[in-house]
This record gives structure tokens, C-alpha cells and sequence, in this order.
């Protein structure tokens, strides 16, 4: 049989590998005699990128694709078509138990990131899988083989490994205070991760030499920083790489490791090796600054506590959230820095002494002008105690002072612009509000009805949309109830809700239309009237009771939620319909009226999207949220209804509410 005829055809770059072995010598034997079940698994093995392998019969004789291959370059292509265990002998302990519980028992069997050390390129390396054991059945039910599909994690098991211990080397500035302390204080660390770092040290030049030889090999590159040598040590294959940073190399630290026996040396090690030293030199560099800053500090105690009194009051500065908390930082802060007996921030033009921008001080007083640009915002007055000052301000006082009167001016300029947006911001609410309370009107008075409305802004700032509701009577006493929401969230979305309103009214105020021919010309009409707001609307019509005291409601929806019907001792109903299209997006869209008879007592609920909807948190929710609340309010009037419901909605208002509410009070005289 050729590499193209067989259960060998798309082997593809394997093909001679496959033909090349003696199967009728294998524990397998001669391909024509094998099963329809290892021809199958053979042949999906191929068709894969994965790498698979099958492990055939009681000895698991090894068949694999090329990606398998690929993955085991030391096993291929002499393992191809022997027993496992003759080609993993070094993990044979670990993989054999589980393919011998799969034969068995034929349940799959999933490892994930299973650390082996696997022979792969001459050596017990290191290595970490997914894999999976399945079994393969043949056509009575018995397990034949084992089918194993594997990824080599091994590269992201080694670099999570090696970024948590770099992570935990990036805290060492915090904690470490001096360069004398590097070894003890790092050493620790270093040793949380023996798999990289099996043993050790770090030499610093003055101490003594600890566990591994601090002396490089007489011919290694001392001079260059980020070079890496390796070469044979007391524990084995040792590396020896310096410290980077300032001074010359005989002067810094030496890093020692005896490297991991199961680790390959090539470029992802030596070069972690570098980062491990790196960070070590970093954290040198910070002690080393911190140290300087400490002798600074005995020499220049009093300009140093000044500095760090300077930089704190500027950090205070940013977090004032108004003038007049920023008057108190600074004036605290300026008396503290300047020894001075009490500071004033005086608001408005400045005055003499002193040029703008400049520093004068005079019989124990002293001022600074606040400037921004060509924009003179006060000044800052200082004052010492009787004969503590009488002489000009020493350069290093002006320099605190020159700092401390530019950050004051600025943060003083944005807290002017803070509030002066705030309060505009207030007043545009305070309009659009206004503008849109102003067209809720109160409901009419119905003989037979009890009807409640509610309009509740929501909580973010300057946020007044478009949602409105109506109740009105037509010229032939039919109720309209109306509820809708015009999109967007200013003043042109209120002016728009106020536009609709009155002309919904309008068309409907005859009575001789049903709501579906009054929102259907209400589309119409809004071209023509330059109104390109979209909107959602509900129009209800309730007309006069019957003898039984029972009314019947007719309503049409334009994209708007479902009306609630609650009826006593029933559970509440949404009356759902069909969606149809939103006013203002197509005109011409057909409209539909829908009909329910409303029994004596019941109430019906329309209300706006704030109610129900919440952000990140699916409508269908909100809905079945609003069924389960208003479960709770059998029998409750149209006032009680709205205002248990807005309490349980509570503080949490993403968007504005509005609520129409009408209870059947019961059959007339």
C-alpha cells in the first residue's frame, strides 16, 4: 500500500513518516487489518490543525498528526507507531494510570496546565499541557483506543509564573530604604519562584559571599551591563549577570543563579534573567534617590519639611470644591510656610503695595497679587508677629511664595468657572423643569373615575427630558388618557413635548376619532409643523359606562411600554400589543386601535420608561418587576398606586417618570 492509498492519504507532510513504519511488526498490525473505528479517528486526527494523537489498543501504540509532531519534536519520527510507554518512559508514571482508567472504564478524563517533564529536545524540559483522553469505540461498544487532544501551555504558565514574581519586584522601591539592604530585603522574593530560580544570591559589593560563587569565570564581560554569563558553578549550570545602574560594574550588585535543570537556556530565560536584574536595578535606583534625598533632608531639614508642606497644600489645592473652602486652604498653608502669624485671601482687583503679579512686605505685612494671564483675581496678605519681620522676603520665601500665589490664582479661576457653571447649569434645569411642569396640567374631574398623575424629574444633573402625560375630556365627554416620552434630555426636548401635547389635543379634542386616526394624524402633521423630534405615545379613550358600571377602553400605542390593568383579585396584566412605529419616524404608518372592557374597580397604569428601566439591566426584567410590585396593591386608589410605586423605585431615577393612573370607582347611580 503507497503513503497515497489508505488510512495514510491525508497524512499530508507525515505521509512517508507513516509509510516508513513496519505496522505489521506493531502491537496495531498491517493497516488493512485495523478497525473502521481507528480508520474514523485516524482521519478526523488528520482533518485537524489541533494536535491530536491516538494511543491504539492495550499497549497505546502512538498515531498523531503533524501538529502533533510539531508539538514533540524529540518523539517524532521514530515514536511514531510504538507503545507509550516506550516513548513517554519519563512521564510514563503520571499519563499511564489515566489512559489505563479511560481503556477501562471509558470515561474521558481532562488535565489542564498538567506540568510534565517531557524529553523534547534532549533533556526532561519543563513543560505544561491541556489535554483531554477520550475514549474511542468500536462498532459493539468496547473502547479501542484513547484519543488525546492537547495544547502545550507551557509558554503562559512560564510567563504568568514570571510576571507574578516581576509584579512582586516592582513593590521593592516601596519597602526598600536603603542600598545596603537589597540582598535581605530582596532576596525573599526572588526565592518565591525556586521553578525559574532554583538557588540564588545576590552579592553586593562589601558583604560577604553567601551559598553560590559571587566570582564570575576570569574570561566573562564584567563591563558589559546586560550581558548574561553562563557557565558550570557549585550547583550546576550556573548564571551570572550585574545589577544595572550608575558606577562601574565592579561596584554593583552581582545576581547569581544556578538555573533550573529543566529550563532550556535560550533567549525567553536569559532574557527573563535580565528583566529580574533590571527590576532589582530599579529598585537600587529609588533607594539610592532615597537616600540621597535623606542626606539632603539632614543638610536642608527646614527648606525640605517646606517643600513637602508646598506640594501638600497644592495637592489640597485641586480638591477644594469652592471658593470659599480654597480661601481656608490657602490661608492655613501660607501661614504654615512662611511662619507667618495669620494670611487673608482678599477676592477682587488688587491693590497696592506692589506691582501685578509682584511681592511687597512692609512693617511686618506682606502681600502677593493673584494674577491669570492679564487677569487680576485678588491678592494674598500675609502678617507677622511684631518684630518678626521688617525686611524684604528672602529669595527662598519668594520662591514658596511665587509658587504658592500662581497655584492659588489657578485653582481659584476654575473654582470661579465651577460655580458659575454650576449655577448656569441650575438655572437651564430650573427653566426646562419649569417649562415642563407647566404643561402637566391636574386631570380633570370625572364623574365615576378617580384619576392620579405623577411627574418626578430624575436625579442627574440638568437632566429634563421630553415625558409628559394628559388627561382631558372631548367635546363628547369621553376621558383621553395619554402618556408618552420625546426623545432626548434638554430644553428642545421639552419644547417639543409641549408642541405635541397641544396638538394631540387639538385633533382629538372633537371626540370622533379613535385614538389610532388621532396619532396616525398627529404623524402626519408633524412635518409639516418643522417638528423632527421622535416620540413614543399611548392615547386611551374611556368611554361612558355601561348599566353594569363596566367601561370600555380603547387605546393605540406609537412604540410606547404596555398599559398595566390591574383588576381586583386577579393578578396584574400588561396589555400588550403589537409594536408600532414612533411619531415622527414615518409618516403614513398605519395605526391600530385595540379594546378591552374594564370591570367596575379596575385601574389602569401608563407611565414612561423610567419607571421599569434601569441601565445594564434588560427591559423584560423591569416589566415582570413592575407585574410583581403592583401585585402588592390590590385594591389601592390611583393616588396610592403611583406613590407606592415611586417609593419603591426610590432614589435609583435614570430618567424622568411620568404616571397617568384611573380607577373604575363603581357603578353609578
Amino acid at each position: 500500500m503507497t503513503p497515497d492509498q489508505g488510512p495514510f492519504a491525508a497524512a499530508g507532510e507525515l505521509r512517508s513518516a507513516y509509510a516508513s513504519v513496519d505496522w505489521g511488526a506493531s502491537p496495531v498490525g498491517a493497516p488493512h487489518t485495523w478497525s473502521p473505528a481507528l480508520r474514523t479517528a485516524l482521519s478526523l486526527a488528520f482533518a485537524t490543525s489541533f494536535p491530536v494523537t491516538l494511543l491504539w489498543g492495550p499497549r497505546f501504540v502512538l498515531l498523531y498528526n503533524a501538529a502533533y509532531a510539531q508539538m514533540l519534536p524529540g518523539k517524532h519520527p521514530w515514536g511514531l507507531g510504538l507503545p507509550c510507554q516506550d516513548v513517554f518512559p519519563e512521564i510514563w508514571d503520571q499519563i499511564g494510570p489515566l489512559m489505563e482508567g479511560v481503556l477501562a472504564g471509558g470515561d474521558a478524563v481532562r488535565m489542564v496546565d498538567q506540568e510534565l517533564y517531557i524529553d523534547r529536545r534532549g533533556f526532561p524540559e519543563e513543560s505544561y499541557f491541556d489535554y483531554c483522553y477520550s475514549p474511542v469505540r468500536g462498532a459493539d461498544g468496547s473502547v479501542e483506543g484513547v484519543l488525546d487532544i492537547a495544547v502545550d501551555t507551557t509558554h503562559q504558565v512560564v510567563e504568568r509564573r514570571r510576571s507574578a514574581l516581576l509584579r512582586r519586584l516592582a513593590d521593592l522601591p516601596w519597602v526598600l530604604r536603603s542600598t545596603q539592604d537589597l540582598a535581605r530585603v530582596a532576596l525573599p522574593v526572588l526565592r518565591t519562584d525556586p521553578q525559574d530560580l532554583p538557588l540564588v544570591e545576590l552579592h553586593v559589593p562589601g558583604e560577604p559571599a553567601r551559598r553560590l560563587e559571587a566570582a564570575l569565570p576570569g574570561d566573562a564581560p564584567t563591563a558589559v551591563e546586560d550581558a548574561v554569563v553562563v557557565g558550570p558553578g557549585p550547583a550546576g549550570r550556573t548564571a551570572w549577570l550585574r545589577v544595572p545602574g550608575v558606577g562601574p560594574a565592579a561596584q554593583r550588585p552581582l545576581l547569581v543563579v544556578a538555573l533550573a535543570p529543566g529550563i532550556a537556556e535560550d533567549e525567553h530565560y536569559l532574557g527573563f534573567l535580565r528583566q529580574v536584574a533590571a527590576a532589582l536595578g530599579n529598585a537600587l535606583a529609588v533607594a539610592g534617590a532615597a537616600e540621597a534625598a535623606a542626606a539632603r533632608a539632614e543638610l536642608q531639614g527646614a527648606q525640605v519639611r517646606r517643600l513637602v508642606g508646598l506640594v501638600r497644600v497644592l495637592q489640597e489645592l485641586p480638591e477644594a470644591e469652592d471658593v470659599e473652602q480654597l480661601e481656608r486652604v490657602v490661608e492655613r498653608g501660607a501661614a504654615r510656610l512662611l511662619g507667618a502669624r495669620g494670611a487673608h485671601l482678599t477676592l477682587g482687583e488688587p491693590g497696592e503695595p506692589g506691582e501685578p503679579g509682584g511681592t511687597a512686605v512692609a512693617e511686618g505685612r506682606g502681600a502677593v497679587h493673584l494674577d491669570v494671564g492679564e487677569r487680576h483675581l485678588g491678592e494674598l496678605q500675609l502678617a507677622w508677629a511684631a518684630g518678626q519681620r521688617h525686611t524684604e522676603l528672602t529669595e527662598e520665601d519668594r520662591a514658596v511664595l511665587s509658587v504658592l500665589a500662581s497655584s492659588t490664582a489657578q485653582a481659584l479661576d476654575r473654582a470661579a468657572a465651577r460655580e458659575a457653571e454650576q449655577r448656569a447649569t441650575a438655572a437651564v434645569r430650573a427653566i426646562a423643569e419649569e417649562l415642563q411642569r407647566s404643561l402637566l396640567t391636574e386631570p380633570p374631574a370625572v364623574t365615576g373615575l378617580d384619576l392620579a398623575v405623577r411627574y418626578v424629574p430624575a436625579l442627574e444633573h440638568a437632566q429634563v427630558g421630553g415625558d409628559w402625560y394628559d388627561a382631558f375630556t372631548t367635546a363628547t365627554g369621553a376621558l383621553q388618557l395619554v402618556i408618552g416620552d420625546v426623545t432626548g434630555h434638554d430644553q428642545r426636548a421639552a419644547a417639543a413635548m409641549g408642541q405635541l401635547r397641544n396638538l394631540l389635543r387639538g385633533i382629538a379634542h372633537s371626540g370622533r376619532r379613535t385614538p389610532a386616526r388621532v396619532l396616525a394624524e398627529l404623524d402626519a402633521a408633524l412635518p409639516h409643523l418643522g417638528v423632527t423630534s421622535l416620540a413614543t405615545a399611548v392615547l386611551a379613550s374611556l368611554a361612558a359606562p355601561e348599566p353594569d358600571g363596566s367601561r370600555e377602553l380603547v387605546w393605540s400605542s406609537a412604540g410606547h411600554l404596555p398599559p398595566l390593568l390591574l383588576v381586583p383579585g386577579a393578578a396584574p396584566r400588561l396589555l400588550e400589543e403589537p409594536a408600532e412605529l414612533l411619531l415622527g419616524l414615518q409618516a403614513g404608518t398605519p395605526r391600530t386601535d385595540h379594546r378591552t372592557v374594564l370591570p367596575p374597580g379596575a385601574t389602569v397604569l401608563l407611565y414612561t420608561d423610567g419607571l421599569v428601566e434601569r441601565r445594564g439591566v434588560d427591559l423584560s426584567r423591569g416589566l415582570a418587576w413592575l407585574r410583581g410590585a403592583a401585585a402588592g396593591l390590590d385594591g389601592a386608589s390611583p393616588d396610592e398606586v403611583c406613590d407606592a410605586l415611586l417609593g419603591m423605585v426610590g432614589g435609583r431615577l435614570d430618567d424622568d417618570i411620568a404616571l397617568v393612573a384611573v380607577r373604575l370607582v363603581g357603578r353609578p347611580l
